[in-house]
């Protein structure tokens, strides 16, 4: 499950959380904070500083469970309901969910990924340009055997930050996923700088 790591989302996911399971308040923060992937809550904080809009993150159930047992002694259920994402993340999940991209950081107006096989960083940045519209703008242009040259998006703008974020990743994404089918095996040659 994905979370969005937020103080008002933190503190909801925190109430549900309580809900659920019998412990200290201390204990279910170090215990998501464990779950978010880090090792303390202090850890969680000082990487939020520079995140005033929140990141998102893997919320792993496993590591939870096993930092409140660690804790407390008990046992957390096997399944645990969190918060839903709101609709602003609605492409989020399906971006932590695709095998071929590796999430390294990402904000709502930011990301930092690979893609599978090549180890480039790529990132794209949302910039409000203060008329209603967001613009995009990515390190990296992919130019794959099955293209004839790097492919830059005609439009790098929209109304619609999340939508906005997902073309941005897709212009890249798609292009590398139809070369991987065709059988081309990823090469770091793929990746153009901007």
């Amino acid at each position: 499950m994905i979370v969005q790591i937020i103080p008002h989302h933190q503190k909801a996911l925190k109430r549900q959380l309580q809900r659920q399971v019998d412990a200290k308040s201390a204990h279910l923060t170090e215990a998501i904070a464990r779950a978010c992937g880090f090792r303390t809550h202090a850890a969680l904080q000082a990487d939020m500083e520079g995140a005033s809009a929140g990141l998102y993150v893997r919320f792993d159930n496993d590591a939870f469970r096993a930092r409140l047992h660690e804790l407390t002694g008990k046992s957390a259920p096997s399944h645990l309901d969190l918060p839903e994402l709101d609709r602003s993340a609605r492409y989020v999940k399906r971006l932590f969910e695709n095998p071929r991209l590796e999430i390294i950081r990402m904000q709502p107006m930011s990301i930092r990924f690979r893609l599978a096989g090549i180890p480039t960083v790529v990132a794209v940045d949302l910039h409000h340009t203060g008329t209603g519209v967001f613009r995009f703008r990515r390190s990296h242009a992919i130019h794959t055997p099955t293209q004839i040259a790097p492919y830059w998006p005609g439009r790098d703008f929209d109304d619609d930050p999340a939508y906005g974020m997902n073309r941005a990743i897709t212009s890249i994404t798609d292009n590398y996923e139809q070369a991987v089918a065709d059988g081309h095996v990823p090469n770091l040659t793929w990746l153009v700088a901007a």
